[in-house]
């Protein structure tokens, strides 16, 4: 599959251009990026799990790298001290679509990505996090019970997973203070074929 072959590529790309940046030492950058960290950790196990074909596992986890993507960035450019503090005690008191909403707010965000892409996906995306009929429908054929995934589907699924692996390596150069890497990290997302 090509866009494995791609994946292949970006990701240990992503990992030696991020790897030992230096972040500031205080709670909210610390957080945000730690969040941004999980994202691209979950970015390569869906495409390791893809790879041996582990779809429904795969598909389990594109949610839970969405979600990482957009806490880090609401703990990073929206939180106020208090709520950072609820976050460390385990508290978000927000709905998902609130923390896009806020994150929309801010310029550089505005253009309504992240509200499209959880209103084009999210009843789908639970459902496979939490093995609901979208999950579970997906795993029969006319005869079997077995992965059968849409080969156009396991397509979209990457090209998401790879976009949103390679924002939060953008939000870490941002953390960072690396106006060039940035720079390189736009440029690279032109290899995801995003439709």
């Amino acid at each position: 599959m090509k866009s494995i072959a791609t994946s292949e590529k970006i990701i240990p790309w992503a990992d030696s251009k991020i790897n030992n940046l230096e972040i500031s030492s205080d709670d909210r950058p610390r957080i945000a990026a730690s969040c941004f960290d999980i994202a691209i950790e979950h970015q390569k196990a869906i495409i390791l799990l893809i790879a041996k074909k582990l779809y429904g596992s795969a598909f389990a986890l594109v949610r839970l790298l969405f979600e990482a993507y957009i806490r880090g960035l609401w703990l990073n450019h929206c939180a106020n001290e208090k709520e950072i503090d609820k976050f460390k005690k385990g508290k978000i008191d927000k709905e998902f679509g609130q923390l896009i909403k806020e994150i929309e707010n801010i310029d550089g965000y505005n253009v309504g990505v992240l509200s499209k892409a959880k209103q084009a996906g999210w009843k789908v995306l639970n459902s496979f996090t939490h093995s609901g009929f979208n999950q579970v429908v997906r795993r029969n054929t006319d005869s079997t019970i077995e992965p059968n995934y849409p080969e156009e589907e396991i397509e979209e699924a990457i090209i998401f997973t790879n976009a949103l692996g390679l924002l939060s390596c953008l939000e870490i150069s941002f953390l960072a203070k690396k106006n060039d890497l940035s720079i390189e990290i736009l440029e690279k997302m032109k290899d995801i074929k995003i439709p």
